[in-house]
């Protein structure tokens, strides 16, 4: 059976409910190009099984990525209704939900978080700041972080890496760890990096696994440095008031297919992810993964400078509650 084929059970199975005379069309976007490998697996094994399988009168009705709407105006577009589904990196609506700065910040899985009760605190904060429900956190460390540079990296025992005076690209997810290595960001898409590197812009980024050789990056990219940090921020949700006036088979239909999606997605990505990493380092790119002291600021300094910058953004509460749960 096929990677592929194998991941689709769980997924197709959670869809199979009884059937609802009530339609729903619910029009869909996402955030990355369908060429990402993370949008890849989202469609693969989530959006396309789904609407095929489930017997409940549901259609994600698919209308593009970022240029159908920008990917900085999507959680706005989903928050008033204008989209009802959406599938892409949480950071990008940070700005509404604060929450959603620390939801790529967890070293503890995707089954202790829906176990514990950090689900329900994510889940409130997306109902209060985008008017949406979480149905899915995909990839559950499957696709990790790491710094890529166009030049050689310099190494500090104080932040793991010295990026003084170099412009990266970067987001606000990001800034807090970049500023902290001396770099000045610049929130540059991902469409635009290509041409930013090209013409000297940025000299490197941070990203997950996975995507880097479908962008092109590597013909200024040479070095990937880590060790690797993080899990993708990226989400399923759908609009709250979307959400609240399906019936309970439909919802309940909805919500199993994103649970099942999770470790599906996780098993899946991985092998995307090592297929690019394999071709990245077959173009050049050098990967470093600091070790010792070095290593160890590198990774301090990503999580503690990104969790005390989401401090001054959450509720206190909210951080109190997600630092305890998402932290081993």
């Amino acid at each position: 059976m096929s990677i592929l084929r194998s991941c689709l059970v769980g997924v197709a199975v959670a869809g199979l409910t009884a059937t609802s005379a009530l339609a729903v069309s619910l029009d869909t976007v996402i955030s990355l190009k369908t060429t990402h490998d993370q949008s890849k697996t989202y469609i693969d094994l989530f959006h396309k099984p789904f609407n095929k399988n489930n017997k409940v009168g549901i259609n994600l009705n698919f209308k593009g990525g970022p240029e159908v709407i920008p990917n900085r105006k999507q959680g706005a577009a989903l928050k008033r209704g204008v989209i009802k589904f959406h599938f892409g990196p949480s950071g990008y609506y940070s700005g509404a939900v604060p929450c959603a700065r620390v939801a790529a910040l967890s070293n503890v899985g995707q089954a202790t978080i829906r176990k514990n009760g950090a689900m329900e605190v994510f889940q409130k904060c997306f109902g209060k700041g985008l008017n949406a429900r979480i149905i899915a956190h995909p990839f559950d460390g499957s696709s990790n972080f790491h710094i890529y540079l166009t030049n050689p990296p310099k190494i500090s025992t104080k932040t793991g890496l010295d990026l003084s005076g170099m412009t990266m690209r970067s987001t606000a997810l990001y800034n807090p760890f970049m500023k902290a290595m001396g770099a000045r960001p610049q929130n540059i898409s991902p469409g635009d990096v290509y041409t930013s590197l090209e013409r000297g812009v940025v000299k490197g980024l941070a990203w997950p696994e996975g995507g880097i050789m479908r962008y092109g990056w590597t013909k200024y990219i040479k070095y990937r440095v880590g060790p690797g940090f993080w899990r993708s921020s990226s989400m399923v949700v759908i609009n709250l008031d979307a959400y609240n006036a399906m019936n309970k088979k439909q919802r309940d239909a909805i919500d199993k297919a994103g649970e099942a999606f999770e470790p599906a997605s996780q098993k899946y990505m991985r092998v995307l992810a090592d297929k690019d990493n394999a071709a990245v380092k077959a173009d050049g790119v050098k990967f470093i993964d600091l070790t010792g002291d070095e290593g160890k600021a590198l990774t301090a300094t990503v999580y503690g400078k990104s969790w005390d910058y989401a401090k001054s953004k959450m509720d206190p509460e909210n951080y109190a509650q997600l630092r305890k749960l998402l932290l081993k």
